[in-house]
């Protein structure tokens, strides 16, 4: 996997750059995160107001008002992440699970562990990784979460595949204050 590097390759937009008649989107991603900063990764999207508008929206989606829970999707974000090489999102991640949970987390005894968790993370390992998800893998996930689980989950991985681009690409800096935990690839 490349080195996850940090040259920005968009200038950081700060909330007085930001234009004024479109500051409800630059406060609505600090309110629904509960920050008081804007991370590293929507101020650099903020060159472009109307992509932070519709990524910062999947994103408060995914996060926020899916039926997976926190746990799950805290491991969610770092399986896409590892395998699409976001350092980013690993590091805004990895500590929101328990130490258990951050153990496994990215390799493969993650995989084994109970539904929804341990077919959820393959779903996502495969899906990251564009390859084939067997109807027996998307029945297990149905079992456990429903067809909305499923799209959930699905949208999720999609969602951190674009940040994961997003992030790499444009070699979004990870902020100073972030602890960063190496991937376990």
């Amino acid at each position: 996997m490349p080195e996850y590097k940090e040259d920005a390759k968009v200038p950081y937009v700060s909330r007085e750059d930001f234009p004024a008649d479109q500051i409800g989107i630059y406060d609505h991603i600090l309110q629904t995160r509960k920050l008081d900063y804007i991370p590293e990764l929507f101020a650099r999207m903020a060159s472009s107001p109307g992509a932070m508008e519709a990524v910062a929206s999947v994103g408060e989606h995914v996060r926020f008002n899916s039926v997976l829970d926190e746990v799950l999707r805290e491991m969610v974000i770092c399986t896409v992440s590892q395998e699409v090489g976001n350092w980013y999102e690993w590091c805004h991640h990895i500590h929101r699970m328990p130490d258990e949970m951050q153990a496994v987390c990215g390799t493969p005894a993650a995989e084994d562990l109970p539904a929804p968790t341990g077919p959820a993370l393959k779903f996502a390992r495969i899906t990251a990784t564009n390859g084939d998800v067997d109807d027996a893998l998307i029945e297990e996930i149905r079992d456990a979460l429903g067809d909305q689980g499923v799209v959930d989950l699905t949208v999720m991985v999609g969602y951190y595949q674009l940040v994961g681009t997003f992030c790499r690409v444009l070699q979004v800096p990870i902020e100073d204050n972030m602890n960063r935990a190496p991937m376990k690839k």
